[in-house]
This record gives C-alpha cells, sequence and structure tokens, in this order.
C-alpha cells in the first residue's frame, strides 16, 4: 500500500514539474483531452484519483488528511458528472483560456509541495 503513496507522491512532483517547465504546452494537452471525450467520462479520473488517496490512508501517518482529500475528489467526481448549470466547463473554460501563465505556474508549485507532503507522511 505505500507504494501507492510513493505513486501519488512522484506523480504530483513529475507531473507539477513538467507543468511549472512547459506550462502551455501541458495546458495544451490537458485542454485537448478534456475537448476529446465528454466530460461525464472525465469524472472518471477524480474518482479513481479519490480510490488512490483512500486505499493507502489507513498505511500512512495521518489517514484522516488521506480520507479528506478522497472525500474531495469524489465531491469533484460527482460535480464533474452532473455539471450542474454548467459550473464545471466553466471553471475548465477559466483555467485553459482565461488563466495566466503565471497562475498555471504557482497551481505547479502547490502540486510539487503538496506532492513533497505526500511523501513525508508516509
Amino acid at each position: 500500500m505505500k507504494m501507492i503513496v510513493y505513486l501519488l507522491g512522484f506523480g504530483h512532483i513529475v507531473l507539477c514539474t513538467y507543468l511549472i517547465l512547459y506550462t502551455r504546452e501541458t495546458v495544451d494537452w490537458i485542454k485537448g483531452i478534456y475537448n476529446t471525450y465528454k466530460l461525464k467520462y472525465m469524472a472518471a479520473i477524480p474518482a479513481a484519483y479519490g480510490l488512490l488517496f483512500l486505499i493507502p490512508a489507513s498505511f500512512t501517518t495521518h489517514p484522516w488528511v488521506f480520507r479528506v482529500i478522497a472525500l474531495l475528489s469524489f465531491c469533484e467526481a460527482i460535480v464533474a458528472f452532473m455539471n450542474p448549470k454548467n459550473f464545471y466547463r466553466r471553471c475548465l473554460d477559466w483555467y485553459f483560456d482565461r488563466a495566466s501563465n503565471q497562475t498555471q505556474r504557482m497551481f505547479g508549485i502547490i502540486g510539487i509541495v503538496f506532492g513533497t507532503v505526500i511523501l513525508t507522511w508516509i
């Protein structure tokens, strides 16, 4: 189970480092994925992410944090699946089209810190 936590931590660090170094390419790649598939299908990604946090939660030093993150991921999956008043699509449009490169890099820095924190809680 600790291997899942290592996967989550290093995965965050790698993906967010790529987001910082190649901001426009990464955002265009993610935007292409969201434009290719229906939003209802893409809602499976945060649901799977929540499962990846829920399964190894009891093997970490702070299991409640992992359970809260899993719960938030499940809530995001529900919002993405239902998409009330086109809310999720508007959030994606903001991130892909109107957020500046500095904002996207800030999310990358937060993700690197988050991945490092995940690795310290094993």
